[in-house]
């Protein structure tokens, strides 16, 4: 039996919201991460480029340095806005004893509404002091009120890691998909 594409895209109207599955923004990584002030990450920043375990790229908190930047995306089309689910997930570890947690301020812009004031995402737990073993860290925002659509915007922050730096390999945006566009209006 084969699959017509046309019926199947056609069904897609019938799409029922509310049972999301789990995906990932695609194109946003490390490579996101901005100063405070917007600027891109070098070796020089508060947050760094940097290399680690001799052969992998990443970025950095120095040690002492509380400043993680800023994260800027939009929210996909196909959010399934009914399970609201969205996290912010860092592989990192500590390069030593300290053991900073990531924090975030999170700021929501949607078309005709002013910005929000911050929205307080949950944040998972301190990040793995084991230094040749990185572990997720994750922002949870589920439950925020976001819609597909909507601009996000996080200041991210360290508490205290005064001896060590805090090394980042990966960073993902988790959300629960409609596998379309959320409103049947857009799906044309």
């Amino acid at each position: 039996m084969s699959m017509n594409p046309a019926t199947f895209l056609k069904n897609t109207e019938r799409i029922v919201t509310g049972q999301g599955f789990k995906k990932v923004i695609p194109g946003i990584g490390l490579g996101a991460l901005k100063t405070s002030a917007g600027l891109e990450l070098t070796a020089s920043t508060a947050m760094k480029r940097a290399s680690f375990e001799t052969v992998f790229e990443g970025v950095a908190s120095a040690s002492g340095t509380t400043d993680g930047g800023s994260l800027q995306f939009v929210i996909p089309r196909d959010y399934d806005e009914t399970v609201d689910k969205l996290k912010v997930r860092f592989l990192c570890q500590s390069a030593s004893t300290d053991v900073p947690t990531i924090d975030a301020a999170m700021y929501r812009k949607r078309e005709g509404v002013a910005i929000s004031s911050d929205l307080d995402p949950t944040i998972s737990g301190a990040i793995n002091t084991a230094t040749a073993l990185a572990d997720w860290v994750e922002i949870n925002c589920d439950g925020l009120g976001m819609h597909a659509g909507d601009a996000v915007h996080m200041d991210l922050t360290w508490s205290a890691h005064a001896s060590h730096d805090a090394n980042m390999y990966g960073l993902e945006v988790e959300y629960h998909s409609d596998l379309v566009y959320y409103d049947k209006t857009d799906r044309s």
